[in-house]
């Protein structure tokens, strides 16, 4: 049913709520004629009062029904749909149990639109209709911290991950990566360092980050700048076995973190670990060992004993092949290289000072020829040799995690000053990058993909100009393809 206005004989016009179907027109009601705009407006409120009593329809599509177009005026559109899609996976992962609108605000913000704060705030008003001061965003960035929002955090994603994605969290990742600052200023945790972003001329942080076998972030923290990587190891690990309470607790984590220091730690905490070797560094007698029994076999495993742990080595065609192409062009460059030693001016793998000149280091060529197609694997776990190769190259995962957190996230560069604010930052990129990777286990898709997809479904607000009506329409999408998509994405709220 719908309200139809119909001009009389008198000049004036009548207010009827009528339907049509199959063609044919049926008068359900006739309320009376209008001259005056005070009349118009009651005679309309009762007839939709009319068809709510009689038919529980809501006149949304009455706007839209009106006898000339150019009474409908759509005064915003707002991806409002988007805001509700990422705030309920937010409470669905449990993010919600530390209780700050705008820190979820935040959090929605970073995954839509990564940006500065200044800028943040723009987005939530303007595509969200959430208003807050910068100084607000502030005083909460602080506040939060000190309440113990990473720790609410952490506590509720590693919850989820084995209540909702039924990981019993024996196998956990490590790695670390580093943050830039657009500043040279040494202060707290800003400090320069070892890059991985190649930014050495600009301050930096050091972020260790735990997931499990699908990327899926259970913990993080933070370091200074100027942190070795493999200092972080233990006390992350150290930490997430408390906060597991797993005693079969498995670490995998690539061959930067390898030191007899943190090996030993491992041990001795009881913590099973399977860790990259670097094979390059073994003895001369154990490297003539591989070599031998491997006998580049494309996917030969051989296993050794080593400093009390097992060594496992694979070999790989295709790794041999990239391996050899690798050793020739370095090979080649060192020739160039004393050709014009004057003009050298950085290192070479393959050259060596002997009694003040520079040579080729004959023996560290043949024992790189010996390790090639050659990759090897420490543990001190009983896992067999395969689950412990495939385990290893599940790193990828947190690879990937990495990389949405510095490109899709903009986690960096970093532009808080304080201590305080660039740890909640982070929570923030940390409770991203959880959603982010919660959409895309389930859906198959990017995060990118998905905003877009989402994008589509915009909340629109329409006014009448005749009766000063305002209403809310959502989108009609007619595409059968999209709205599978869609429904796709509805079904991971709940």
């Amino acid at each position: 049913m719908r309200i139809r206005l119909v001009p009389t004989s008198s000049g004036k016009k009548a207010v009827q709520v009528v339907s049509k179907l199959h063609g044919k027109l049926t008068v359900h009601k006739h309320f009376g004629s209008y001259s005056g705009e005070s009349e118009k407006l009651l005679l309309v409120k009762q007839a939709k009062d009319f068809i709510l009593a009689s038919s529980r329809q809501i006149s949304l599509l009455e706007l839209v029904d009106s006898p000339k177009l150019n009474d409908i005026e759509i005064t915003n559109s707002q991806p409002l749909f988007v805001y509700r899609f990422l705030g309920n996976i937010y409470d669905k992962l449990g993010l919600n149990a530390f209780a700050d609108p705008l820190i979820k605000d935040l959090v929605v913000a970073r995954i839509f639109s990564p940006v500065s704060k200044l800028e943040t705030l723009e987005t939530l008003a303007d595509s969200f209709n959430r208003r807050y001061s910068l100084k607000t965003v502030y005083r909460h960035l602080k506040s939060s911290l000190e309440k113990g929002v990473k720790e609410a955090f952490q506590a509720a994603l590693i919850n989820f991950a084995q209540t909702d994605l039924k990981d019993t969290l024996r196998l956990v990742f490590y790695d670390v990566t580093t943050l830039y600052f657009e500043s040279v200023v040494k202060q707290g945790l800003r400090n320069f360092g070892f890059s991985k972003d190649h930014k050495n001329t600009t301050t930096q942080i050091v972020v260790g980050l735990v997931v499990n076998n699908q990327g899926f972030p259970l913990y993080f923290d933070i370091f200074n700048g100027s942190t070795f990587e493999g200092h972080t190891f233990l006390p992350i690990i150290k930490n997430i076995q408390t906060l597991l309470h797993n005693p079969e607790l498995v670490i995998i984590a690539d061959a930067a973190m390898l030191s007899q220091s943190n090996i030993n730690n491992l041990v001795n905490r009881k913590i099973g670990f399977v860790v990259g070797a670097r094979l390059a560094n073994l003895p001369h007698e154990l490297i003539d060992a591989i070599s031998n029994q491997i006998g580049n076999q494309d996917g030969k495993i051989a296993v050794f004993e080593y400093k009390n742990q097992r060594l496992i080595c694979q070999y790989s065609h295709s790794r041999a092949a990239k391996d050899k192409s690798d050793r020739l062009k370095q090979i080649e460059k060192a020739k160039l290289a004393l050709k014009a030693p004057a003009k050298i001016t950085s290192k070479f793998r393959f050259l060596k000072t002997d009694q003040a000149d520079l040579t080729l280091n004959s023996k560290l060529i043949s024992k790189v020829e010996k390790l090639e197609g050659i990759k090897g694997y420490l543990t001190n776990t009983q896992l067999p040799e395969n689950i412990i190769i495939d385990r290893y190259h599940d790193l990828w995962h947190i690879e990937n995690s990495f990389k949405i957190t510095k490109s899709d996230l903009a986690a960096r560069p970093i532009f808080h000053r304080l201590d305080d604010t660039i740890k909640t930052h982070l929570v923030i990129v940390f409770a991203s990058l959880a959603i982010t990777k919660y959409v895309e286990i389930y859906s198959k898709l990017s995060i990118k993909k998905v905003l877009k997809i989402a994008g589509k479904l915009l909340t629109h607000s329409v006014i009448n100009t005749q009766t000063g009506e305002n209403k809310l329409l959502e989108t009609v999408i007619k595409d059968p393809n999209l709205i599978e998509k869609i429904n796709l994405l509805k079904s991971l709220e709940h």
